[in-house]
Parts: structure tokens; C-alpha cells; sequence
């Protein structure tokens, strides 16, 4: 396996300094997004009192409608039993304009008209005191107005109502009493506190908007600095790392781009590495066979048995190279077929150790295998099944100092297989990293392998191909212990 320890060929993370005023564009940016959070909080907080003082004007006028017809109301009852009982008795009764109109001061309102209603159809009816400027007596509509005693409306900015009296004599006329008066639609004190309950609130949002600003700005226009710059391929851009109790959305913002920055600077020294690896695991085995082919070629060697072995062995190693990236190119592109179907795990984890031992034995490392009496059954691709076991058993072979144990265990939910060896193990920090490609343990970085250096991660989509988990950890007595989990059917 090839070993690597950098991941990427920067020397270090770059850290995003904050604009300061005067510091050009990011600051033009910040004061830009600053004016339009300010603006955009102070204008939603206007337009909410605007409807507020809308509604409420809307709905104190309709209020104030109300009220005023029912005061108009009651005054046109009293009005019309008085007038018509002084008419009653006396109709002579004055009704002269002056008097009507001392009268409308002390009973609060605007105009008192009095209209008298003739018995026969024929006859006008009669005005005794002027009704309200813009009322007519077709407006009253006599009928509706003696069918239920009392109507009311409204004229430009005045209300009226009218009410009826008549006497218990038949034939006799009916007094018409109409009142009219403005429509008590001002806000008074309470229009003046509503406007500066309305500043005040304006202020205060002015102040929290301005901190919302300032707390806000700077870090989107960070954090949009460094995408782009991430995008543009400066994968070392970093965010400044916010303090471990800091959890608002920027924090959160910023150690989120931070960890994408680290991932794709990762993936990115793993690839150029897995490159590397892979040019050199080519370079390598060419490199032997051309330099046997041609002193074969020129009869400079004299053992050629030797040297066709070296060749054969070489194109071995290639061939294993490029079906190993093949595979991986399949599993990538999601274009692997997999032929799942009911197997005993156990029997075949055993056909495949059977297979590894003569080999296993010439390295002078010793396979034990053991599995449950019962057959443990899961759904698996049995041929890939055995290249995920061969893959394992071949990676502790090479590490194993002369044991290498093989178990399977099965339970109703899951059956799990271990191949622990008894070599220097892993350490914790190369754990998480065991199955990537071309990835070898930090302990030892001078060491090559013989496979291809992809034979971990193969497993690994294999395995996950087949709904199932791979881990990797340190065996009680040393060494490595590497386990497959696949769903077990009942």
C-alpha cells in the first residue's frame, strides 16, 4: 500500500481577516448589506404600525358611527315624544330657527328637523324646522320610517336619525322629529399617545436593527469571500474559528464553511495522492518489464526463465492495478450489478480462507477461521462476498507477524465479520482513515505493500453495496481488527 502522511501541498490554513472602514471592497460590501438589513428591518417595522394605525383609525371611525347613531337615536325619541306632545296640545308651538338651534346646543348635536306627515296620501308633507342641509323628505322614506319607528343614515360627514310620534286620534298627522350630528371620529389624546408609542418604537427598532447590522453583515460577507474563494480553488481559505460557546447562525456559518474547506482540501490531497500512487504503481511493474523484454531482446541475460518469470510477475501486478481501478471506477459510477441473493455467510467465509491458506502458509502466517454450527444467512453477491474476505485476509497477511484469525458471528438482526491480525495494529488517528484509497498508517510511512493499495476501499463499497458497514479498531492483544456488518435475514 502507498504511504502518504500530507493530504494537500499548502503549508497551512489562510484566515479570512475582518474589513475594516477604509479597507476597500469587502468593507463597501459590508456597509451595502449593513444599509440594506437597516432598511429592510425599519421598513417592516413601519409598514406594521402604518396597518396598525390604518386598521385602527378604520376601526374607530366605524365605532365612532356607531355610537353616534345610537346617541342620535335616542335623542330623536325624546325629541319627537316632546314636540309631538307640545304639537298635540298646542299647535301653535313655535319652532323658529333660533329657538331650534339653542335647543340642538344643549342636547349636543348639529341640527334638529321636524317634518309633518299629512294622513292622506295626497298632501305634501309639511316642514316645521329645516331638516339637515343635504336631506330631503323622500330620504327618510316615510313608510320604512313609520313600519319601525326609528331610521337612521348617513350625509357627507354628518350622521342623522329620525324618529316618529303620533297621536292615538285617527286622522291625525305624524310629527317627524330628524337629528343630526358629526361623526365622532377623533382619536383625541389617544391619537397623540399611538404616535409616540409609534416614534418610539421606530427608534428602538432603528437601535436593534443597527446591531442586527453589525452582527450580521460582516460575517455573510466573510463567509461569501471565502466560498468564492474556495470555489476559485484556495481550498487553505479558512474562516476566523468562532469560541466554542458562540452557537448563532454566523458561528454555525463559520465552522461549517470551515469543515467544507477541510474536506475538499482532503479529497483533494487524496486525489492528487491516489494519482501519485497509482502513476508510480504503473511506473514500477513497466519499468521491470521493459527493462527485461529488452535485455532479452538483445541477449545480454542470461537466465531468460528468470527474467520471463519477472515479467510474468510484473504483468500480474498491472493486471491486479487495473482491475482494482476498474472496479473502483464501476463502484463510483454506481454501474456495479451485484447477483444478492441467500447465502450462508459462515460457509462462504470459509471456502474463501480455504483458498488463502497455501499463500498465507509460504508467508509464514498461520489462518484460523472459525463460524457458528448453524448456517447464518444474509442476502450478499457470493463471488464479490469472497473479494471482500480475500481483500481483508490479503491486508492482514501483510501486516501479521504469524496469526491471522478469521471469525463469524451471527445474531437475529446483524452477522459480522472479523479479521484480526497479530501485527503492530493501528493507530487512533488513522482509524477513521483505514478504508480510504491508498491510505497506510502514519507508523510506518516508509513501507510499500505488495497489492495495489485499493484493495480496503474496494471492500468497503462492496460491502456497502450489499446495505452493509465497515469498521476498523485495535484487537485486545494488538494487532488490527477489521469487521463487516451485513443485515441478517430471519
Amino acid at each position: 500500500m502507498s504511504m502518504f502522511v500530507n493530504y494537500g501541498a499548502s503549508s497551512g490554513p489562510t484566515y479570512l481577516s475582518r474589513p475594516f472602514p477604509g479597507s476597500g471592497t469587502g468593507w463597501d460590501e459590508v456597509s451595502l448589506m449593513r444599509r440594506r438589513l437597516l432598511t429592510a428591518l425599519v421598513g417592516a417595522v413601519a409598514a406594521a404600525l402604518l396597518a396598525v394605525g390604518v386598521v385602527t383609525v378604520i376601526l374607530v371611525r366605524l365605532a365612532a358611527y356607531e355610537i353616534t347613531v345610537e346617541h342620535l337615536e335616542n335623542r330623536a325619541t325624546t325629541l319627537a315624544t316632546v314636540i309631538g306632545e307640545s304639537i298635540a296640545a298646542d299647535s301653535h308651538v313655535p319652532l323658529a330657527r333660533g329657538r331650534m338651534q339653542r335647543l340642538s346646543r344643549s342636547l349636543d348635536v348639529e341640527n334638529i328637523g321636524v317634518l309633518l306627515l299629512m294622513p292622506h296620501p295626497s298632501m305634501p308633507p309639511q316642514i316645521l324646522a329645516d331638516l339637515p342641509e343635504g336631506l330631503t323628505p323622500a330620504d327618510l322614506d316615510p313608510d320604512v320610517l313609520i313600519a319601525t319607528g326609528t331610521s337612521n343614515g348617513r350625509v357627507a360627514d354628518n350622521a342623522w336619525a329620525a324618529s316618529t310620534y303620533s297621536s292615538e286620534e285617527r286622522q291625525s298627522p305624524i310629527i317627524i322629529v330628524v337629528v343630526s350630528s358629526g361623526l365622532f371620529a377623533s382619536l383625541g389624546p389617544s391619537g397623540q399617545w399611538f404616535l409616540v408609542a409609534a416614534a418610539v418604537t421606530l427608534a428602538g427598532a432603528a437601535i436593534m436593527a443597527v446591531h442586527l447590522s453589525r452582527s450580521l453583515a460582516a460575517p455573510l460577507v466573510e463567509a461569501t469571500e471565502a466560498t468564492l474563494r474556495i470555489a476559485g480553488g484556495e481550498l487553505e481559505t479558512r474562516l476566523p474559528d468562532p469560541p466554542p460557546d458562540k452557537l448563532d447562525e454566523p458561528a454555525e456559518l463559520a465552522r461549517a464553511v470551515n469543515a467544507m474547506a477541510e474536506s475538499l482540501e482532503r479529497s483533494r490531497g487524496l486525489e492528487r495522492q491516489f494519482l501519485l500512487s497509482v502513476s508510480h504503481d504503473l511506473r514500477t511493474p513497466m519499468t521491470s518489464i521493459q527493462g527485461y523484454a529488452e535485455a532479452l531482446s538483445d541477449g545480454t541475460i542470461d537466465d531468460a526463465r528468470r527474467a520471463g518469470g519477472v515479467i510474468l510477475d510484473e504483468a500480474r501486478r498491472l493486471d491486479r492495478l487495473i482491475h482494482d481501478l476498474l472496479d473502483l471506477a464501476r463502484l463510483d459510477s454506481r454501474r456495479f450489478n451485484l447477483d444478492l441473493h441467500p447465502t450462508d455467510v459462515g460457509a462462504a467465509t470459509e471456502r474463501v480462507v480455504d483458498g488463502f491458506v497455501p499463500a498465507a502458509s509460504g508467508s509464514g502466517v498461520e489462518l484460523n477461521v472459525s463460524s457458528p454450527a448453524d448456517p447464518v444467512i444474509a442476502r450478499i453477491d457470493t463471488d464479490r462476498w469472497g473479494q471482500v474476505v480475500g481483500n481483508l485476509i490479503e491486508n492482514a497477511v501483510r501486516h501479521a507477524s504469524g496469526r491471522v484469525d478469521i471469525e463469524v458471528t451471527g445474531s437475529p438482526v446483524h452477522i459480522h465479520l472479523s479479521v484480526t491480525d497479530d501485527g503492530p495494529g493501528i493507530d487512533a488517528e488513522d482509524l477513521p482513515h483505514v478504508f480510504e484509497r491508498l491510505y497506510v498508517s502514519k507508523r510506518n510511512p516508509a513501507s510499500q505493500e505488495s497489492g495495489s493499495g485499493l484493495g480496503l476501499a474496494i471492500a468497503r463499497e462492496l460491502v456497502q453495496a450489499m446495505d452493509g458497514t465497515v469498521s476498523a479498531g485495535s484487537s485486545p492483544g494488538g494487532g488490527a481488527c477489521l469487521t463487516v456488518t451485513v443485515p441478517a435475514m430471519s
